[in-house]
């Protein structure tokens, strides 16, 4: 017996199906039925920083389906017959084109009406949530004579519903990944994805601990308020991320101007040498990002910041710690109270990246890229311990 659209449905849905996938089968099956079916749109609010909402457009003849990412603060969604559906918990709006009385009270209507559509049916199935546009946005549209039968309006509305559980099914996961990784890091949010989820679950893993910190950040919320302190303080951050993650590590978490960042032996093949030049790159490129940005704020007559990041290299237990109910996924152990205690250096020895002994050693053939700055005390630890500073540095000081 062939398989109907709603068991394909499921099936995608307990599969997982990318929501393109959805969209293009469910259509393609639609139209393979005798469904007079020119044009079919999906849309789902998305949880990401970079946009708020995708939209799948799939077209007759097209051999595909368009993917739209829009944009946060978009009026396009205000404007369409979409919003005022979401305002109401969901519904149908139909509009009958065909007819020269039915109202163009939506852009989307008139453009349409122009491209030969003769009936457009949209919809919004609600996923429970207390969010107004949390669901699924639909819109099908006709170019045959006549608009849709009132029985194709009523197989579509029986048919949605388990498209939007479809849909949903899809995307949670993936939104959820995307957030774990946003917010604990890529291996981090892995892992709790795969389970490792029980407060006290932890493993030693070898590391190259990136410690990292805006100087003079005090001063430069004195003279930067609000949401210039905001967006200034989100551009340094992006010139410290950016190098680390580019360079293979992981950032575990920021702390206020800061933030600690992990190379895990075990990504670079077990090799020391390889974690230590990664960190090494990073560093270096951190500062350089700095001081193009600073350059630039100085010739705007804006306040600047510097960076100062300390390299350590130690075994470290990662993973959960935290209360019952709040849990951090983390990195613990005196290796990381020593990295950021190098860092306090920075300004003592006037360098912005300083270098721990174990991770001179373990750096190699890159070694010829560090020099001794000599043997200082560091708070907590009993003998002090040799420090060491890049060669060259291309930061600028604020």
């Amino acid at each position: 017996m062939a398989e109907t659209i709603e068991q394909w449905l499921a099936a995608q849905g307990l599969l997982g199906a990318q929501p393109v996938e959805i969209m293009d089968g469910f259509c393609q099956r639609l139209v393979d039925g005798g469904f007079p079916l020119a044009r079919g749109l999906i849309g789902l609010r998305m949880l990401h920083p970079h946009y708020g909402a995708v939209a799948c457009l799939w077209r007759r003849g097209e051999g595909g389906v368009e993917i739209e990412r829009i944009d946060h603060g978009s009026d396009g969604f205000a404007r369409s017959p979409f919003a005022p559906l979401a305002r109401d918990g969901g519904g149908t709006l139909r509009r009958r084109l065909e007819d020269p009385a039915c109202p163009r009270d939506f852009p989307i209507l008139t453009e349409l009406a122009r491209a030969g559509i003769t009936d457009y049916v949209c919809s919004v199935v609600p996923f429970g949530e207390a969010i107004p546009t949390n669901g699924l946005m639909t819109s099908w549209a006709t170019d045959r004579r006549g608009g849709f039968a009132e029985t194709e309006i009523e197989r579509l509305g029986s048919l949605v519903p388990l498209l939007a559980i479809a849909a949903k099914a899809s995307v949670a996961p993936r939104i959820a990944r995307s957030l774990l990784t946003i917010y604990l890091g890529h291996d981090a949010g892995n892992r709790v994805l795969a389970g490792k989820v029980r407060r006290g679950s932890i493993e030693r893993i070898g590391a190259v601990l990136y410690y990292a910190d805006l100087t003079g950040f005090t001063s430069f919320a004195d003279k930067t308020a609000g949401e210039p302190l905001i967006a200034a303080l989100n551009l340094y951050l992006e010139a410290m991320v950016v190098p680390v993650e580019c360079s293979g590590g992981q950032i575990l978490k920021f702390m206020g101007d800061g933030l600690l960042a992990t190379f895990a032996l075990a990504d670079f093949g077990g090799k020391a040498e390889a974690a230590a030049a990664a960190a090494l790159d990073a560093a270096e490129e951190t500062l350089a990002k700095v001081a193009a940005l600073n350059a630039g704020r100085q010739a705007a007559g804006e306040a600047i910041m510097a960076a100062d990041i300390a390299l350590h290299l130690g075994d470290v237990l990662y993973g959960n710690v935290g209360s019952e109910e709040r849990l951090d996924f983390t990195v613990i152990g005196p290796a990381v109270n020593e990295a950021s205690r190098i860092e306090t250096l920075c300004g003592t020895l006037g360098r912005h990246v300083l270098v721990s002994a174990a991770l001179a050693v373990a750096a190699g053939g890159e070694r010829h890229r560090l020099e001794s700055l000599g043997r200082h005390r560091l708070r907590g630890v009993s003998e002090p311990q040799e420090v060491f500073g890049l060669v060259r540095s291309r930061a600028a000081d604020p």
